[in-house]
Protein backbone atom coordinates (compact mmCIF):
# COMPACT_ATOMS: atom_id res chain seq x y z
CA UNK A 1 0.00 0.00 0.00
CA UNK A 2 2.33 2.72 -1.27
CA UNK A 3 -0.30 5.43 -0.90
CA UNK A 4 -0.46 4.94 2.86
CA UNK A 5 3.28 4.76 3.47
CA UNK A 6 4.66 7.61 5.58
CA UNK A 7 7.75 9.34 4.12
CA UNK A 8 10.91 8.63 6.12
CA UNK A 9 12.14 12.21 5.76
CA UNK A 10 8.99 13.53 7.48
CA UNK A 11 9.40 11.36 10.56
CA UNK A 12 10.44 12.95 13.86
CA UNK A 13 14.14 12.65 14.65
CA UNK A 14 13.51 9.81 17.11
CA UNK A 15 10.87 7.15 17.70
CA UNK A 16 10.45 5.01 20.80
CA UNK A 17 9.69 1.35 21.28
CA UNK A 18 8.70 -0.36 24.53
CA UNK A 19 9.94 -3.94 24.39
CA UNK A 20 7.96 -5.85 27.01
CA UNK A 21 7.62 -9.46 28.23
CA UNK A 22 5.48 -11.56 25.91
CA UNK A 23 5.65 -9.11 23.01
CA UNK A 24 5.21 -10.55 19.54
CA UNK A 25 8.11 -8.40 18.37
CA UNK A 26 11.56 -9.82 19.15
CA UNK A 27 14.76 -7.86 19.73
CA UNK A 28 17.93 -9.45 18.33
CA UNK A 29 21.39 -8.02 18.90
CA UNK A 30 22.38 -8.39 15.25
CA UNK A 31 19.08 -8.03 13.39
CA UNK A 32 17.34 -5.44 15.53
CA UNK A 33 13.58 -5.54 16.04
CA UNK A 34 11.73 -8.25 14.13
CA UNK A 35 7.94 -8.53 13.97
CA UNK A 36 6.14 -11.81 14.58
CA UNK A 37 5.22 -12.08 10.89
CA UNK A 38 7.86 -10.85 8.43
CA UNK A 39 6.21 -12.23 5.30
CA UNK A 40 2.79 -10.61 5.38
CA UNK A 41 2.10 -7.72 2.99
CA UNK A 42 -1.15 -5.93 2.15
CA UNK A 43 -2.37 -5.17 -1.34
CA UNK A 44 -5.68 -3.55 -0.44
CA UNK A 45 -7.00 -1.09 2.13
CA UNK A 46 -9.54 -3.48 3.63
CA UNK A 47 -7.01 -6.04 4.83
CA UNK A 48 -4.55 -3.36 5.88
CA UNK A 49 -7.24 -1.67 7.97
CA UNK A 50 -8.27 -4.94 9.59
CA UNK A 51 -4.65 -5.67 10.52
CA UNK A 52 -4.20 -2.22 12.09
CA UNK A 53 -7.30 -2.64 14.24
CA UNK A 54 -6.05 -6.05 15.41
CA UNK A 55 -2.69 -4.49 16.27
CA UNK A 56 -4.46 -2.31 18.84
CA UNK A 57 -6.66 -5.13 20.14
CA UNK A 58 -4.96 -6.88 23.06
CA UNK A 59 -7.13 -9.98 22.76
CA UNK A 60 -5.93 -10.65 19.21
CA UNK A 61 -3.71 -13.72 19.01
CA UNK A 62 -2.71 -13.37 15.37
CA UNK A 63 0.93 -12.91 14.43
CA UNK A 64 1.43 -9.31 13.41
CA UNK A 65 3.72 -7.82 10.76
CA UNK A 66 3.78 -4.51 12.66
CA UNK A 67 6.16 -3.06 15.24
CA UNK A 68 4.40 -0.40 17.33
CA UNK A 69 6.26 2.85 17.98
CA UNK A 70 5.71 6.06 19.92
CA UNK A 71 6.80 9.50 18.72
CA UNK A 72 6.93 10.97 22.24
CA UNK A 73 9.32 9.64 24.88
CA UNK A 74 7.19 10.72 27.83
CA UNK A 75 4.16 8.99 26.34
CA UNK A 76 6.13 5.80 25.77
CA UNK A 77 7.46 5.83 29.34
CA UNK A 78 4.01 6.51 30.83
CA UNK A 79 2.54 3.61 28.89
CA UNK A 80 5.36 1.30 29.92
CA UNK A 81 5.08 2.28 33.59
CA UNK A 82 1.45 1.08 33.59
CA UNK A 83 2.58 -2.32 32.23
CA UNK A 84 -0.77 -3.02 30.49
CA UNK A 85 0.45 -6.34 29.09
CA UNK A 86 -0.13 -7.89 32.55
CA UNK A 87 -3.89 -7.64 32.03
CA UNK A 88 -4.04 -9.53 28.74
CA UNK A 89 -4.62 -13.21 27.93
CA UNK A 90 -1.07 -13.47 26.60
CA UNK A 91 0.37 -11.29 29.37
CA UNK A 92 3.55 -12.22 31.18
CA UNK A 93 4.33 -10.94 34.66
CA UNK A 94 7.49 -8.97 35.30
CA UNK A 95 8.82 -5.45 34.90
CA UNK A 96 11.81 -6.37 32.75
CA UNK A 97 10.72 -4.13 29.88
CA UNK A 98 13.10 -1.93 27.89
CA UNK A 99 12.71 1.47 26.26
CA UNK A 100 14.42 1.63 22.88
CA UNK A 101 15.29 4.91 21.16
CA UNK A 102 15.31 4.74 17.36
CA UNK A 103 17.11 7.20 15.11
CA UNK A 104 14.79 7.60 12.14
CA UNK A 105 17.64 8.75 9.90
CA UNK A 106 19.11 5.26 10.22
CA UNK A 107 15.96 3.35 9.26
CA UNK A 108 17.06 2.86 5.67
CA UNK A 109 14.20 1.59 3.52
CA UNK A 110 11.96 0.67 6.46
CA UNK A 111 8.24 0.87 5.73
CA UNK A 112 6.22 2.94 8.22
CA UNK A 113 2.64 4.04 8.65
CA UNK A 114 1.35 6.92 10.75
CA UNK A 115 -1.58 5.46 12.67
CA UNK A 116 -3.67 8.64 12.85
CA UNK A 117 -3.51 8.97 9.06
CA UNK A 118 -4.58 5.35 8.59
CA UNK A 119 -7.46 5.75 11.03
CA UNK A 120 -8.67 8.83 9.18
CA UNK A 121 -8.10 7.62 5.61
CA UNK A 122 -9.47 4.11 6.15
CA UNK A 123 -12.16 5.14 8.66
CA UNK A 124 -11.01 2.63 11.22
CA UNK A 125 -12.63 1.97 14.59
CA UNK A 126 -9.84 1.50 17.12
CA UNK A 127 -10.74 -0.01 20.54
CA UNK A 128 -11.49 2.72 23.09
CA UNK A 129 -8.64 1.73 25.43
CA UNK A 130 -6.13 2.19 22.63
CA UNK A 131 -7.60 5.34 21.09
CA UNK A 132 -5.56 7.63 23.35
CA UNK A 133 -2.35 6.31 21.79
CA UNK A 134 -3.31 6.94 18.18
CA UNK A 135 -2.12 10.53 17.81
CA UNK A 136 1.61 9.93 18.09
CA UNK A 137 1.82 6.31 17.05
CA UNK A 138 3.60 4.75 14.09
CA UNK A 139 3.70 1.21 12.79
CA UNK A 140 6.77 -0.23 11.12
CA UNK A 141 6.45 -3.24 8.85
CA UNK A 142 8.55 -6.31 9.58
CA UNK A 143 11.91 -5.02 10.84
CA UNK A 144 13.89 -2.16 12.38
CA UNK A 145 17.64 -2.52 11.84
CA UNK A 146 19.91 -2.83 14.86
CA UNK A 147 21.93 0.17 13.65
CA UNK A 148 18.88 2.42 14.10
CA UNK A 149 18.53 1.55 17.79
CA UNK A 150 20.76 4.14 19.41
CA UNK A 151 19.76 3.76 23.06
CA UNK A 152 18.37 1.09 25.37
CA UNK A 153 17.11 1.81 28.89
CA UNK A 154 15.75 -0.94 31.13
CA UNK A 155 12.78 -0.30 33.43
CA UNK A 156 14.95 0.55 36.42
CA UNK A 157 16.98 3.09 34.43
CA UNK A 158 13.83 4.68 33.02
CA UNK A 159 12.38 5.10 36.52
CA UNK A 160 15.63 6.64 37.75
CA UNK A 161 15.74 8.98 34.75
CA UNK A 162 12.18 10.10 35.43
CA UNK A 163 13.05 10.77 39.06
CA UNK A 164 15.96 12.98 38.02
CA UNK A 165 13.84 14.86 35.47
CA UNK A 166 11.08 15.40 38.01
CA UNK A 167 13.56 16.90 40.47
CA UNK A 168 15.03 19.07 37.73
CA UNK A 169 11.61 20.41 36.71
CA UNK A 170 10.86 21.17 40.34
CA UNK A 171 13.94 23.36 40.62
CA UNK A 172 13.74 27.09 39.83
CA UNK A 173 16.44 29.78 40.25
CA UNK A 174 13.66 32.10 41.46
CA UNK A 175 13.86 30.34 44.79
CA UNK A 176 17.46 31.46 45.23
CA UNK A 177 17.83 34.71 47.04
CA UNK A 178 20.80 37.05 47.34
CA UNK A 179 23.09 38.75 44.86
CA UNK A 180 23.53 37.73 41.23
CA UNK A 181 26.95 36.24 42.04
CA UNK A 182 25.49 34.16 44.88
CA UNK A 183 22.69 32.98 42.61
CA UNK A 184 25.17 32.02 39.89
CA UNK A 185 27.34 30.16 42.41
CA UNK A 186 24.35 28.19 43.72
CA UNK A 187 23.25 27.44 40.16
CA UNK A 188 26.74 26.17 39.31
CA UNK A 189 26.78 23.98 42.43
CA UNK A 190 23.38 22.60 41.51
CA UNK A 191 24.53 21.79 37.98
CA UNK A 192 27.63 20.05 39.32
CA UNK A 193 25.56 17.92 41.70
CA UNK A 194 23.10 17.06 38.93
CA UNK A 195 25.84 16.03 36.51
CA UNK A 196 27.52 13.93 39.23
CA UNK A 197 24.24 12.16 39.95
CA UNK A 198 23.80 11.37 36.27
CA UNK A 199 27.32 9.91 36.11
CA UNK A 200 26.66 7.80 39.20
CA UNK A 201 23.42 6.47 37.73
CA UNK A 202 21.30 8.11 40.44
Amino acid sequence: MDACRFPIHLLPKELYRVQYPGSGTTLFSNEGLVAADTAKVYDDEIHLGQAVVKQFTWSSREFSPFISLFSDREHAENWAMKEPWHRTPRGVRGDDWTLLVIDTQLLGDAWLYKVSQLVSALRLQIPDKAAQHIGGSFLCMHKIPAAAIIEERDSKEVKEDRHVRKNLRGYSPDYLYGSDSEREMLQENYNTIFEKNIEDGW
